[in-house]
């Protein structure tokens, strides 16, 4: 029986991204759970069985989405210096991104004008967020960040992150990985600034 849930999970995934690259390459009218399941060799049968219809497939690519970034920053936060620890959040944050760019418009655009994700889906979006603001509550009892409210300025920093990414996944970068490893960081560094104490 475990071999078959992991063969279910294991498939469960790879329509996900699939699915991911269809709505992302060509648009929310290339993706059909009949496209899908031609496009990953499975029947249209087990993708209604995993997923019931293209709501519950959207709902399932943006929890999944959420759950990769969530567990990244979870992850990324165990250094015991807190401003490390709130540094490798911003790494995390672009290199699940750039790992994902297939899933990040349905977590944080409107590609399907007709999705809007339920509570559950809402529930994993709202803690994948909860490790930034954990980790500037850190910073401020140890005094590395100062200037208020923990809410507050993990919104302002993760707008940064949020903005950088956006802006590099559209092409809007020049240069090589390098460059572009280079101007994240520098925007990671200045937007710690103004809570430097």
């Amino acid at each position: 029986m475990p071999a078959v849930k992991t063969h279910t999970a294991d498939l469960a995934t790879r329509l996900v991204d699939e699915a991911g690259r269809l709505l992302s390459t060509e648009g929310a009218a290339a993706l059909s759970l009949r496209r899908l399941a031609a496009a990953t060799g499975t029947s249209t049968m087990a993708v209604y069985t995993l997923f019931g219809d293209k709501q519950g497939l959207l709902a399932a690519m943006y929890r999944a989405g959420f759950e990769r970034l969530g567990g990244a920053l979870e992850a990324a936060q165990a250094d015991d210096d807190p401003l490390a620890a709130l540094a490798n959040l911003g790494l995390a944050y672009r290199a699940t991104a750039l790992a994902n760019p297939h899933l990040y418009d349905l977590m944080f655009g409107h590609p399907v004008a007709t999705f809007a994700p339920d509570a559950e889906a809402q529930r994993v979006a709202d803690a994948a967020y909860r490790p930034l603001v954990e980790a500037v509550r850190r910073c401020l009892d140890a005094g590395a960040l100062v200037g208020g409210d923990a809410e507050r300025i993990a919104g302002y920093l993760w707008a940064v992150s949020h903005g950088m990414v956006s802006l590099e996944l559209a092409g809007h970068f020049d240069g090589d990985e390098a460059a572009r490893d280079a101007a994240y960081n520098d925007a990671l560094v200045f937007s710690s600034v103004p809570f430097l104490p």
